[in-house]
């Protein structure tokens, strides 16, 4: 499966929004470079990575953004990792793990030298608590983290019956069904273990003291200006080269770039396409990019006529000129999307290529469907920059010059994202822009994306069985057959209008090594180092 990417040239990542703690500690002159005493923490300069924003939920079982992920990442470990480009896996925390013949039960069999940062031990207890205080309501610390949505029960709350700590080193899971995405998904940042002591200890404020296994702790939280990660001196594994980590809050991209020019910071994230020039023209550092596993698309809803006529919907995708928003809006860091699927992913299928930029046939189809004077539609778009888009807005008016061009007369209606995400999910729409980012497997964007996320209105029972056909093989072959049926299917039907496959950036100073950075925009830095 061709989805995860690992880099290690110069440092790298990609995040961009969000924040909801408080401090954990905190110095009142705001310098990330000291502790609570004003004093320098290590003689080692701190590595700091410069985002646009804060973080948002550092719960692993309920984060959601990339800015949640990428400190999340450095805090806590799953029983299982990913070790290469192509999403095979290894072991976490686990050293070993076995499924029944019937593919229902699978047993893990846990490292016994590992420890949470608080000093607790980590065991099979820990991970039933783990995975059981998401998943079972009638557990004692169920619902304790406000958190309204968790990830962890969203990919498998309907296929894990029970977690079960059967020695204090070994652990079983009990599933619904044979689930061809299960080892994958417990590689993830949902299904990452907490220690069952700090919940205890600080409940709701949990979100406020992470305390997993990995190779930093966090130290400080400074709301809104940078989160202060340390190297965790007990950790199980080889220990990090930096002894600091710092990820601070720079909202504009321009002084992002400023900061990395001077040596303020070591790595910005999220490089607008028009600072791309500005960069390039840098000495002391270079862009990277990597092609990521999301989706920029126009959501149409089925229940709303004449969206429900596939005609009208054909004629809609040859009325964009979607090479022009790529060229002219993305300018060039992005790849067009051809359907749902990201074509770093494991099954992706282009044999029908993108629809072609051909207005005449637009109005052609609009013609046949008896809409030959066209009609009227309403447009909907957020406002500010997502992880798959820099500015929705402009897109949004070329969309709607390009359909007034074959007749539609699209209005644009603006939104804030949470007005937007609302006015989504409630289907309260007619066409929307929106997106998507997620684990790099096919069923994460055919299933979840298309098939169940309701924006769209499209939910064919045959697709759904189909679906699930390739949730119950473990056969790679079988899988990727069904998964291209389904998207040779979306060609069709058009459940959607695919945009584009944003890459995620950085702009890295040429001193740095050693940085990870996955399809989803995640990095690890357990390994960044510079050079002399």
């Amino acid at each position: 499966m061709k989805n995860l990417i690992r880099v290690s040239l110069i440092g790298i990542l990609v995040l961009t929004v969000g924040l909801m703690f408080t401090a954990c500690g905190g110095d009142d002159n705001g310098d990330p470079d000291k502790d609570s005493n004003g004093e320098k923490a290590s003689d080692q300069d701190p590595f700091i990575i410069a985002r646009a924003g804060d973080s948002d939920i550092l719960d692993p079982n309920y984060a959601t953004s990339e800015e949640d992920m990428d400190v999340v990442f450095q805090i806590f470990e799953g029983l299982l990792r990913f070790e290469d480009d192509d999403l095979n896996v290894g072991p976490g925390l686990a050293n070993e793990w076995e499924s029944s013949e019937d593919g229902k039960t699978w047993t893990f069999y846990l490292r016994d030298d590992v420890t949470f940062h608080d000093g607790s031990e980590f065991n099979a207890e820990a991970v039933e608590f783990s995975f059981m205080r998401v998943l079972d309501e009638d557990h004692e610390y169920h619902g304790v983290i406000d958190a309204g949505w968790s990830y962890l029960d969203y990919l498998m709350g309907d296929v894990i019956n029970d977690v079960r700590a059967v020695d204090d080193y070994v652990v079983e899971f009990e599933l619904e069904q044979k689930f061809a995405p299960f080892e994958t998904y417990m590689a993830y940042y949902s299904q990452f273990i907490v220690s069952p002591e700090a919940v205890k200890e600080h409940g709701e404020n949990f979100v406020n003291h992470p305390t997993g296994t990995g190779p930093f702790k966090m130290v400080e939280w400074d709301r809104g200006d940078y989160i202060r990660l340390e190297t965790y001196d007990d950790y199980w594994g080889e220990l990090p080269e930096i002894d600091t980590l710092i990820f601070k809050d720079i909202p504009e991209a321009s002084t992002r770039l400023m900061e990395l020019e001077t040596g303020s910071v070591d790595v910005a994230k999220n490089v607008p396409p028009e600072q791309r020039e500005t960069l390039e023209m840098l000495e002391e550092a270079e862009l990277v990019e990597i092609p990521g596993a999301n989706l920029f698309y126009m959501a149409l809803n089925h229940d709303v006529e004449p969206l429900n006529d596939v005609k009208v919907r054909r004629a809609i995708n040859h009325a964009i000129d979607v090479d022009q928003i790529i060229d002219e809006i993305y300018q060039g860091m992005a790849t067009r999307a051809i359907n749902a699927l990201p074509p770093t992913v494991f099954s992706f299928d282009d044999t029908a290529g993108p629809y072609e930029y051909d207005p005449d046939k637009a109005e052609e189809l609009l013609a046949e469907a008896g809409y030959e004077d066209g009609f009227e539609i309403e447009l909907n778009t957020f406002v500010y920059s997502r992880t798959y888009v820099d500015n929705p807005v402009q897109v949004a008016e070329v969309i709607a010059s390009d359909l007034r061009a074959v007749g539609i007369d699209a209005q644009i209606i603006t939104n804030e994202w949470a007005q937007h995400s609302d006015l989504t999910v409630n289907m309260e729409h007619d066409l929307a822009l929106t997106g998507w980012f997620d684990i790099p497997y096919p069923s994460n964007f055919l299933r979840t994306l298309v098939l169940e996320a309701g924006y769209n209105a499209y939910q064919p029972e045959e697709l759904m069985d189909m679906s699930n056909e390739a949730w119950a093989t473990y056969d790679e072959e079988e899988q990727e057959e069904i998964y291209r049926e389904i998207q040779q299917r979306f060609h069709e039907d058009v459940p959607l209008i695919p945009i584009a496959h944003s890459n995620y950036t950085a702009a890295v100073r040429n001193d740095v090594e050693g940085f990870v950075l996955d399809t989803i925009g995640i990095i690890s830095a357990h390994e960044i180092s510079r050079t002399e």
